[in-house]
């Protein structure tokens, strides 16, 4: 028995009682890492991390893409008796960054971290020095914090650094597009019906994945790209999507319940406070059942046969997503023929290791109806 007590003494010391290279605002470092790399790999061997890179034991868990190169995106670090997927976590028991406590409330937090950018019933969502911080406390009144979620700013690239630049740097705007004079619209539209004609190629869709220049790591400061200085409200809208998705599972963007019928006939489905120029709708459902984790759709266009509108439709969208979405900024693009019409349009990917992938979608029911829409595949817990 005493050797029992005296193994299970050692093994918490070992689990809670060190303090290591990976503490307070240095854990930071680790976001936008390769969780293969030598920072990912300190941090995993500090706190021995499984292979899904978590400990509930010490209350840490890290979120990472699933890509050839995998990437940290988010740390969760947790008081006692959080679940995350159904697993107990216990508490973190080191220092956590910024300064923060467990025992802070909205108060306090506001006073380390300024004003919150946004918030629920029983969470807090802050910005600072290139860091989102999501506080989700123990109950409404905000005064335990249950867990803290970390991730680095959507739009910056490479690995964090703490003595980095963390704002954006000031680029002059780039020149907007000249709008297409009536010859080229005519074209386009041709091009975009040829799309779908049983008789045609697709032009339009080329049918192997498009090289890329992935963006450089930057390892001495975090910067985003000069071109991301300039945008359009297309793609503004866009990454509000994706930053919703990732950091708060949409949550911070729901609205009431909407009783509009869907191409898909989802049942539970919310209205939303993002509106992205060129679509009809969007919306967030829950399938299948009520509780399930909410995703969001864009509708673009639907018609109830074959139609010009569809190929129309796919043409501008394909050419927005292209232009505010470039290689040039690790977008990779990859074309898929749709099963449903396989001479019809493409299913149009843009994948980014680090963000996820936006999907320019396009489906036939089998009553005939058609509807081409923006789907995300995002990087979720």
């Amino acid at each position: 028995m005493t050797r029992i007590v005296a193994v299970i003494i050692f093994l918490c010391s070992v689990l809670h009682a060190f303090a290591g290279e990976f503490t307070g605002n240095k854990m930071l470092e680790v976001l936008g890492e390769d969780r293969n790399g030598p920072v990912a790999g300190r941090l995993k061997t500090e706190y021995l991390l499984d292979k899904a890179m978590k400990n509930p034991e010490l209350g840490i868990k890290l979120t990472v893409t699933h890509d050839s190169i995998s990437v940290v995106t988010a740390i969760t670090l947790t008081s006692g008796g959080h679940e995350i997927n159904d697993i107990k976590y216990k508490e973190f028991n080191q220092a956590l960054p910024f300064n923060i406590t467990f025992d802070d409330g909205e108060e306090t937090l506001i006073q380390k971290l300024g004003e919150a950018k946004s918030g629920g019933e029983d969470r807090l969502k802050f910005k600072k020095d290139g860091i989102t911080i999501n506080v989700y406390f123990k109950s409404a009144t905000k005064k335990k914090i249950a867990f803290l979620k970390f991730t680095q700013n959507i739009g910056m690239v490479g690995p964090y650094r703490l003595e980095g630049s963390h704002e954006a740097p000031v680029v002059a705007a780039a020149p907007v597009p000249a709008k297409a004079d009536a010859s080229t619209r005519d074209s386009r539209i041709a091009a975009a019906k040829a799309a779908t004609d049983n008789n045609a190629k697709a032009a339009a869709s080329p049918t192997k994945t498009v090289a890329s220049l992935p963006v450089p790591a930057t390892f001495g400061k975090t910067s985003t790209t000069a071109a991301v200085a300039y945008k359009s409200k297309f793609y503004k809208a866009i990454m509000s999507v994706i930053e919703s998705g990732e950091e708060e599972m949409f949550k911070d963007i729901q609205k009431a319940p909407s009783a509009r019928s869907n191409f898909w006939n989802y049942k539970y489905t919310y209205a939303t406070s993002i509106a992205i120029p060129g679509e009809k709708y969007n919306m967030l459902y829950s399938f299948p059942f009520q509780k399930s984790q909410l995703d969001f759709v864009s509708v673009l266009e639907e018609t109830d046969g074959a139609s010009a509108a569809i190929g129309s439709k796919y043409v501008e969208m394909e050419t927005a997503l292209k232009h505010d979405f470039p290689n040039s900024e690790g977008w990779v693009y990859h074309y898929t023929v749709n099963p449903e019409d396989p001479k019809g349009p493409k299913d149009f990917e843009l994948k980014n290791a680090k963000l996820g992938s936006i999907v320019l979608d396009h489906s036939v029911n089998p009553y005939g109806k058609h509807v081409l829409y923006l789907r995300f595949l995002l990087q979720y817990d």
